[in-house]
């Protein structure tokens, strides 16, 4: 049987979900071209495929695919050839290159696909390594142990680090829920969303993508077509301990790492350059694709404490890292929790309207007073300010003077002082000069939306020639009001973005709280595409009647035959003698019938399709 053949036939007997994962793993070619199994086995054995999908085999996987032959082979007789390998390790290699179509698995083992044996034979040529190489080149040495003051000092320093990262990371969230971050056609966040989070999040610029990746794979954000949201877990995570979003972090990152690797990495003590050998050693054949994931390991490594270091090249790994690679998160943050600074419960509120933390507000505090006040500093202190738009945003969602009032006094170790108590009582007092509602649809006002109103008309004439509110196309409809196209929402958010003291009331006059945050779900698999239609697809090319299918089956075998020049053995039930078996050299199917020269007569024979039993 052509290779073809034999592939499409192992695919064929898959389950959905085995051809979900495999198509996942080596996307076929385009749909239009992949119409039944032998096209997506033809599409699968393309040399192209096969390199990729070689880059993302470790070493021990491509010394099995090395040792297979054409002839079914057992694990037992494959780890024979390979040395090194004990049969069940064999077994799970083998089985991972069955599962990404590079070996057919037999009654009695293993066999190779052509192309691919074809392939990793032109190996050494090009620099790759042979099977014996495979088999014996031992990884890169793992570096002698630090001394216990060194070990103290990379903890402290990586304490840091994770501790930083982890209220970064909790900025961005802070920043997704008041304004999700919308993404460039050709990539990564816009310029002014660029800026904005890296202000809030006190990094440089270039490190939001990776913050954005991190809080992607922590399910802390979503990103979705135009740009990243946060989602309910994201905002939920903001309750929990400093060292319980570390540990949510840092178990996002080490389960997206393989386990043989992770308990590799966890005995590597030296990473950077060091990191990107032994990579190189068990991906031989990775290129630039194992680059940047090594990299992007490395970096979110570095971020959470993982390892700690004077440079990317220098890095080592820490105590709480170690403990994240070879036991698990938990024990981890349990680790790095000892090393982070301490949680306060209490502030000093100042005259010029700044509160400040001696340390780490608990997070159920932190999140109160962000309600109503900015964060301005994130040091060893953390500074915080009261304002007018503060207030106003509080308010706006609900909190009242007195909540304020009487959160800081349970807080501040030096009372309330006086131009405090006089910010949050004139801001409430102001608060609701300006009512935004909707208007119902009707014919006066066919194309209005909305309505603002005050009674104070000179500050009605403000708002109408204010440039920041140009876009929402503000008209007069009378003394003391205006209307616009748009949303109440819109127009109320804008009005408070500019530091207008803006209330939301329904139509009978009531004020309401808005809530600007917007979260979604996080997906399971957010990068995961959907082949279920190919599948169904490619599953429908078999429906009719079981005979028809039988039919359309061998004749797609035959044709292969065909084009490959290759004999075949057909066995045919014949009436009145029983099964008979031929060798033939088949020239062509059409109408139902076999032609084909038999080899062993020299003639030409023509077989109904309906009578082949069996056919190899």
């Amino acid at each position: 049987m052509t290779d073809i053949m034999t592939l499409a036939g192992s695919l064929r007997v898959r389950d959905d979900a085995s051809l979900e994962r495999l198509l996942t793993l080596r996307p076929p070619a385009p749909r239009g071209r992949v119409k039944d199994f032998f096209d997506l086995a033809e599409s699968l054995l393309e040399v192209a495929g096969i390199r990729s999908a070689l880059q993302r085999l470790d070493r021990h996987t491509l010394a099995v695919l090395s040792a297979a032959t054409a002839d079914s082979l057992t694990a037992a007789e494959l780890a024979d050839r390979i040395g090194t390998m004990s049969p069940d390790q064999v077994e799970d290699r083998a089985a991972l290159a069955v599962e990404s179509a590079l070996l057919i698995r037999t009654e009695t083992g293993f066999s190779a696909l052509g192309p691919v044996s074809a392939l990793l034979a032109e190996w050494p040529k090009t620099g790759f390594p042979d099977l014996a190489e495979l088999a014996t080149s031992p990884p890169p040495p793992a570096g002698a142990r630090p001394s216990a003051a060194s070990a103290r000092s990379t903890d402290l320093s990586a304490a840091d680090h994770a501790f930083q990262s982890t209220m970064a990371t909790a900025e961005l969230v802070v920043e997704l829920l008041s304004q999700p971050v919308r993404e460039l056609g050709k990539g990564g966040p816009a310029l002014p969303e660029r800026r904005r989070l890296a202000r809030a999040m006190q990094v440089e610029e270039p490190a939001v993508d990776s913050y954005l990746d991190l809080a992607v794979r922590s399910n802390l954000a979503s990103h979705e077509t135009g740009g990243w949201h946060p989602t309910e877990t994201g905002e939920k995570w903001l309750s929990a301990s400093t060292a319980d979003r570390w540990a949510v972090l840092a178990r996002a990152w080490v389960e997206a790492i393989p386990g043989e690797v992770r308990s590799v990495l966890g005995a590597r003590t030296e990473w950077g350059e060091s990191l990107h050998s032994y990579a190189r050693w068990l991906y031989p054949a990775g290129g630039e694709w194992l680059h940047g994931e090594v990299d992007r390991v490395a970096a979110h490594a570095e971020l959470l404490g993982v390892t700690s270091g004077p440079s990317p090249a220098g890095q080592v790994l820490s105590t709480p890292g170690a403990a994240l690679l070879t036991a698990d998160a938990d024990a981890a943050a349990a680790a790095m929790a000892h090393l982070f600074p301490a949680q306060v419960s209490q502030v000093y509120l100042q005259h010029d309207l700044s509160i400040i933390a001696p340390g780490p507000l608990q997070p159920d505090l932190d999140q109160t007073l962000r309600g109503f006040a900015d964060l301005e500093n994130r040091a060893q202190a953390f500074s915080y300010r009261l304002s007018q738009a503060s207030i106003n945003r509080a308010l706006s969602s609900g909190v009242t003077a007195r909540n304020m009032l009487a959160f800081l006094e349970s807080i501040s170790l030096t009372g309330i002082p006086q131009p405090v108590h006089y910010l949050i009582s004139q801001a409430a007092g102001r608060f609701g000069t300006i009512r935004v509602g909707t208007i119902p649809s009707s014919a006066s006002e066919p194309e209005a939306h909305s309505y603002v109103r005050s009674s104070d008309s000179a500050l009605i004439g403000l708002l109408q020639v204010d440039q920041a509110l140009t876009s929402l196309g503000l008209k007069r409809s009378g003394e003391n009001r205006l209307v616009s196209r748009f949303e109440f929402e819109v127009v109320f958010w804008a009005l408070s973005d500019a530091r207008y003291p803006v209330a939301a009331e329904t139509p009978d006059g009531a004020l309401i709280s808005l809530r600007r945050q917007r979260t979604t779900h996080a997906p399971v698999a957010p990068t995961a595409p959907d082949h279920s239609a190919l599948i169904a697809s490619l599953r429908s090319a078999q429906f009719g009647s079981p005979e028809d299918s039988r039919q359309a089956w061998v004749a797609r075998l035959l044709d292969a035959a065909i084009r490959a020049k290759q004999t075949v053995t057909v066995t045919v039930q014949v009436p009145n003698s029983g099964p008979l078996e031929f060798v033939l050299e088949p020239t062509g199917v059409s109408g139902g019938r076999l032609r084909g020269r038999d080899k062993r007569s020299d003639i030409e024979r023509t077989l109904p399709l309906s009578s082949i039993l069996e056919l190899k």
